[in-house]
């Protein structure tokens, strides 16, 4: 059977071979577990960029988890982590703490935040992960850099 014309637009797994930029923690894969990687490459003429991830609960979160140290891109960036608990959708069920242009903020609840092209963020340290976060990251570049 022949493919269907936009078989090839569905990513159903994290991108093989995959290299992030040096300002990316090399993350613990039974702490934090690839969903799917899309960009120009996986997906030839995606204009964007995303990832998104699991992370799950570990005691390695008591003293925190530094994701990213700080960088910049010449394109904004949405970031987003979402907890995973049906009687409190807006609870993280962690700490999450981000600075972005020298601002640090300490965020408890589920969120996307918008980085403006330019500005340093970073770090982002996770604490106390009480249950599973979903992380999404979306930019509009062809790949992530």
């Amino acid at each position: 059977m022949a493919e269907r014309k936009y078989e090839k637009n569905f990513v159903i797994s994290d991108k093989p071979g995959l290299v992030l930029p040096s300002f990316r923690t090399k993350l613990d894969p039974k702490l934090f577990r690839k969903i799917v990687h899309m960009d120009s490459e996986v997906t030839p003429g995606a204009k964007f960029y995303s990832e998104s991830s699991w992370i799950v609960p570990g005691d390695e979160f008591k003293e925190g988890v530094t994701m990213v140290a700080p960088h910049t891109h010449d394109w904004g960036e949405m970031i987003g982590f979402y907890g995973y608990n049906y009687d409190d959708i807006n609870s993280l069920g962690a700490e999450i703490e981000f600075t972005i242009d020298g601002e640090t903020h300490t965020i408890t609840k589920s969120f996307t935040s918008y980085i403006p092209a330019g500005i340093e963020h970073g770090p982002l340290i996770i604490r106390n992960v009480q249950y599973p976060i979903v992380y999404f990251i979306a930019g509009p570049t062809d790949k992530y850099k």
